[in-house]
């Protein structure tokens, strides 16, 4: 291979954004609820152009970019420190992308860990399997999974002896009793998380006031028992931004109460709210090794983008 493997510089953004851009509109032909912000190359170029990595170049013509956002404190809550590669800032147009991913790798890895990067991820768009293997066979594994799908109802039953609704700023000390449950199931086997802080009363009656956001409960006779939250933030792949939609902030279903319609009950109604809202579009991010949300998120929502993260055993951070 005749490939030369030089530090990533602003000239080479432009070529890079277009190869991305091509790469998310065919993803979209098979996900058009995929938003199209991304597929500008414009607002590619502008997140390129002070990117710090590698490119990958065959007689002068770039074949592949490997650029990240490093070094990162406390990567995924933990006390590592980490080195992201977003699912824009990498690609290979070359035929054999096994080879051209790994020289990048090897060079892009060589500084990570130079600069104290003990935990190393990268997120690849869900139609590249060429892509995934080359990154599983350098010993990264799955960690999370972004999907998207219309802001349209599921047409399911709600189950018999359960009420679903949307919540009101009243309902924050139940929200807050269930989120604090939500939370803390996270760090228990086999997820073995370190879980995102809880919301309490105050902090989800200022999340019901915010414009764009939304939680909706189910109830029994006993009272509520989980809930399912929305908000105009989105915290996943930079790809599934929209204008138009909403992103899954959060899920929680009591453990005893699931596996009974309830889960996809509730989604129903909050996907039914967001398109009396006016929107489009639901995106969400789940953790692949989360049993229950790997189970359940990919029977309503499309996978579009899969993260990978490894942890090398001679790193420091």
């Amino acid at each position: 291979m005749t490939i030369e493997i030089v530090p990533f510089e602003t000239a080479h953004a432009p070529e890079a954004a277009q190869s991305f851009a091509a790469s998310l509109r065919a993803l979209r032909q098979q996900v058009p609820a995929l938003s199209a912000k991304f597929a500008d190359p414009a607002i590619v170029t502008e997140r390129l152009s002070h990117a710090r990595g590698f490119a990958a170049v065959e007689r002068g013509r770039l074949v592949g970019h490997l650029t990240s956002n490093h070094p990162l404190a406390r990567f995924r809550r933990t006390g590592r420190t980490g080195a992201y590669v977003a699912e824009w800032a990498h690609g290979v147009t070359h035929p054999n992308v096994a080879e051209v991913y790994n020289a990048l790798h090897r060079e892009a890895s060589r500084q990570w860990v130079a600069e104290g990067c003990g935990v190393h991820a990268i997120s690849i768009l869900a139609h590249q399997p060429a892509a995934l293997e080359t990154w599983f066979r350098a010993g990264f594994g799955l960690a999370l999974v972004d999907a998207v799908r219309p802001a349209t109802g599921l047409g399911v039953a709600v189950p018999p002896g359960i009420g679903i609704r949307v919540a009101e700023p009243d309902d924050a000390p139940d929200l807050a009793r269930l989120d604090d449950e939500h939370v803390r199931h996270y760090a228990e086997p086999p997820m073995f998380m370190v879980p995102p802080p809880a919301t309490d009363e105050d902090g989800w009656r200022g999340f019901l006031a915010a414009e764009g956001n939304a939680a909706v409960l189910v109830e029994d006779r006993d009272g509520p028992f989980g809930f399912i939250r929305f908000t105009n933030e989105f915290d996943g792949a930079a790809m599934t931004e929209d204008d138009t939609g909403a992103f899954v902030s959060g899920a929680f279903v009591q453990p005893g109460r699931r596996h009974r319609g309830v889960g996809a009950a509730l989604l129903d109604a909050g996907l039914q709210h967001l398109a009396g809202r006016g929107l489009h579009t639901c995106a969400l991010d789940f953790e692949s090794f989360n049993p229950e949300a790997s189970a359940f998120w990919p029977r309503y929502f499309t996978p579009v983008c899969n993260s990978v993260m490894r942890i090398p055993e001679a790193s420091v951070g």
